[in-house]
């Protein structure tokens, strides 16, 4: 009896504890071509850190319910690097390929002797399953004595299927969007 009652246990808890899935890590990805490239501008360009709301500010990728009021927060999807960090990344290597002859780079020290400064600001970066990604931001060109020369707010769109994979492709392709905006802007400043 007692060792049917230990066989019982043992079985039970192996079907508690059961086998979860493993957690699967994205990167965003830079747009391998420009749709638009700027050969003349030669200027120094540093990316500054990336603002995102708190409630991105996490590993777990974030999407939003249908209602528009509740936060989905997958434990099983998560970014590979922080979020902001990777925006920055990206943000760089975009511009950077729209502007081929000029030094884009993420700023991690501002003395480092640019000719502009790009500061971007996201307050919405998330997608509803089976409707859209969506981006809006704030972002800024400051000339090396930090002086605002243009400020701008975007609103993109991109519609959404019902993966991750093609939320964070859609995500990458808001990115580059962005980039674009700014790359367009950058081209026509003095170095």
């Amino acid at each position: 009896m007692k060792k049917l009652f230990t066989i019982m246990t043992l079985i039970l808890l192996g079907g508690c504890m059961g086998i979860s899935r493993p957690a699967r890590f994205y990167s965003l990805t830079t747009q391998t071509t420009a749709p638009q490239t700027f050969k003349s501008a030669k200027i120094f360009v540093g990316i500054e850190s990336v603002k995102v709301p708190v409630y991105l500010d996490k590993p777990q990728i974030v999407t939003r319910n249908p209602n528009k009021v509740e936060l989905n927060i997958s434990e099983l999807n998560r970014w590979a690097e922080p979020l902001s960090d990777a925006i920055q990344n990206t943000l760089s290597a975009d511009i950077g390929n729209a502007l081929p002859n000029a030094v884009i780079k993420p700023s991690s020290f501002r003395k480092e002797g640019f000719n502009y400064i790009v500061w971007v600001e996201i307050t919405k970066f998330e997608g509803t399953w089976n409707e859209n990604v969506t981006l809006e931001a704030w972002w800024s060109i400051l000339n090396n004595d930090n002086q605002p020369i243009i400020r701008n707010k975007v609103n993109f769109n991109r519609p959404l299927g019902d993966t991750y994979d093609n939320l964070v492709l859609q995500q990458s392709l808001l990115i580059g969007e962005l980039a674009e905006e700014i790359s367009t802007y950058l081209a026509k400043l003095p170095k």
